[in-house]
């Protein structure tokens, strides 16, 4: 009888692994005398057969033999394609040099010969490959530990469910039934509304593969592949909660059974070697953005920036490493989503980011030619976003990550990166901008303009030109999140828990501004509190966790409304505002001794 729970052992090539790598669990390319891991370890003496079926001069041999003149033959047939391209003049030219060459004395030719400009660059594409190589087996001995091959007896642990359960901010999935495929229509119109909605300014997927996936997924879902299946799934239950209004709406329910569905194909879709198990997280990402309750997108969009880290998409590829025009493009697009969430992520819980500016060389996207970026969605507001991001991510590191030195000339720095981010929005490009896009862009824009003047370890207090741009741009956002909210059902605008966060965080600074700038704006500034005070109220049926976050702004502007009225001079009709708190539920001594001028004040996380 045959031991069904055994895990299938899967081999690739008729060569066994010497005992070296076998015991260190590493690939072994099996060549002889010595293969190229033992090369590399100075191990060379020690790289002996795993067994005497394999041993030296037997079949093991006969194989390496084979691919040696494999690779040879591969080499002379690319320099003879090579040489059949190249232009008869250019052919001519390095025959008169190699003939003058052959002319000069031996010494002074080969001395000539290894410092030619020909020769160095030669050496030098061939030293850039070798490096890409290195570096890639580098890469790949450290992380196939946890993949499929080396599963061995613990066949339950992947590299996809160990990030998931890190992930996890509770078991309510475990819960929920797997969901089935929706009726073709509805397929279409979710996706279709993913696509305009969220794909926008996310472009992570191939659009074209993605919609082959579909019609695959739909003839066959069970020989569809993995990575199809999971994609489509989570497409749907973006799409899904996306339009849901309630935690415990029909639409939250079926999105989290998209997601039970999904997360069947986990352990082979997140994969630490590729660029699927980058776009795989990506789409977690969108969906515990909208659904936080089931998973944390902090070690979300970290695991995804580390997968892109492991497989260079923060790097152009080198040009002796030739790549398609489409397959070039996607690689920027997944990077810029890596880097837009994780910047925005980071700066919404106050953290640092995953990875430095300094590390990346990304150029972004392409904007125009559609055929080239295998996508029918226009890439317009995707670019300006990721050139948005490019520049928080500079002032955030500079302000928040670098050390407590006071800038010796805040109010220049504040100027000239406003100055900036005005220029960016002077160049939005409204023709080819969905109503729903263009108010989130514009939205993005006044909360970056608070986030640069508001108190940061480098500049501990706010000149009184910041505090007004706090005033303005935390007054300007209140009015037009409030405006989009009471459209939403018309606007089909898209928002997340991160905008109740931001809310929080423009609200607290709107209150830091009125606190220094007094009587003289206080009568605007009810409006602007009340706007503050119904855009969180009207995230509390979808996010409760955001009743807290209202609950302390109550509190902390009924403190700084009071405190103004006692030093204002005697009036006819004092100014009460609507969401005043009875004297019993007065904030306690950690709100009302609060100094409102340090940062710390506003650390909501």
């Amino acid at each position: 009888m045959v031991d069904t729970t055994a895990p299938l052992l899967r081999v690739s090539r008729p060569v066994s692994a010497c005992s070296r790598c076998r015991s260190a669990k590493v690939k072994c390319d099996g060549k002889l005398p010595a293969c190229t891991a033992c090369e590399r370890a100075g191990r060379s003496n020690e790289c002996t057969g795993g067994s005497d079926q394999f041993a030296r001069g037997k079949e093991r041999s006969y194989v390496a033999s084979l691919e040696s003149k494999l690779e040879k033959l591969e080499k002379r047939l690319a320099a003879l394609d090579a040489a059949s391209r190249r232009p008869p003049a250019a052919v001519a030219e390095e025959e008169e040099e190699e003939e003058e060459e052959e002319q000069k004395p031996a010494v002074t030719s080969n001395a000539n010969a290894a410092h030619s400009p020909r020769t160095l660059r030669r050496k030098k594409q061939e030293d850039d490959g070798e490096m890409e190589d290195l570096v890639a087996d580098l890469g790949y001995m450290a992380i196939n530990a946890v993949t499929r091959d080396f599963y061995g007896f613990a066949d339950d642990i992947s590299f996809g469910r160990i990030a998931l359960r890190a992930s996890s901010v509770s078991s309510i999935l475990n819960s929920k039934p797997r969901a089935r495929l929706p009726p073709r229509h509805t397929a279409t119109r979710l996706v279709q509304h993913y696509f305009d909605k969220i794909f926008t300014t996310l472009p992570c997927l191939n659009e074209s593969s993605f919609f082959g996936a579909v019609d695959s997924v739909y003839r066959d879902e069970s020989s569809a592949s993995p990575f199809d299946s999971f994609c489509v799934y989570m497409v749907l239950a973006v799409g899904t909660m996306s339009l849901s209004k309630s935690q415990d709406s029909p639409a939250a329910h079926q999105a989290a059974c998209f997601v039970k569905a999904a997360l069947e194909h986990v352990d082979t879709v997140i994969s630490p070697s590729e660029i699927k198990g980058v776009q795989a997280t990506l789409l977690l990402v969108q969906y515990s953005m909208l659904e936080p309750s089931h998973f944390n997108s902090w070690y979300l969009i970290g695991v995804a920036s580390r997968i892109m880290i492991d497989i260079g998409l923060h790097q152009e590829p080198l040009k002796v490493s030739k790549r398609k025009a489409t397959e070039m493009d996607l690689r920027r697009r997944v990077f810029y989503c890596v880097y837009t969430l994780d910047r925005s992520i980071s700066m919404v819980l106050q953290r640092p980011f995953t990875f430095s500016d300094d590390s990346v060389l990304v150029s972004l996207p392409r904007v125009t030619e559609a055929p080239l970026r295998n996508t029918l969605t226009p890439m317009t507001a995707a670019t300006h976003l990721f050139k948005l991001r490019k520049l928080q991510s500079e002032w955030y590191q500079s302000l928040h990550l670098s050390g407590s030195d006071p800038l010796p000339n805040p109010s220049a720095y504040i100027r000239h990166h406003t100055a900036l981010l005005h220029e960016w929005k002077h160049t939005l490009p409204h023709p080819s901008l969905s109503p729903s896009t263009h108010n989130w862009l514009l939205l993005e824009w006044h909360y970056l303009n608070i986030y640069i003047a508001a108190p940061s370890p480098k500049i501990p207090r706010s000149s009184q030109e910041g505090m007004q741009q706090i005033y303005t741009h935390s007054s300007s956002y209140a009015f037009a999140f409030r405006s989009i909210l009471s459209d939403s059902p018309t606007s089909g605008f898209v928002y997340t828990y991160h905008d109740a966060l931001r809310t929080y965080f423009v609200g607290s600074n709107l209150l830091h501004a009125l606190f220094h700038m007094g009587q003289a704006v206080l009568e605007q500034a009810m409006d602007a509190i009340d706007g503050i005070v119904f855009i969180l109220d009207s995230m509390i049926i979808r996010w409760p966790d955001a009743e807290a976050l209202r609950d302390k702004f109550r509190a902390e502007a009924a403190f700084v409304v009071g405190r103004l009225e006692e030093v204002a001079p005697p009036r006819v009709a004092p100014t009460t505002a609507p969401w005043h708190i009875p004297q019993h539920q007065q904030p306690g001594g950690h709100v009302a001794t609060a100094d409102f001028g340090n940062v710390a004040f506003y650390r909501y996380v």
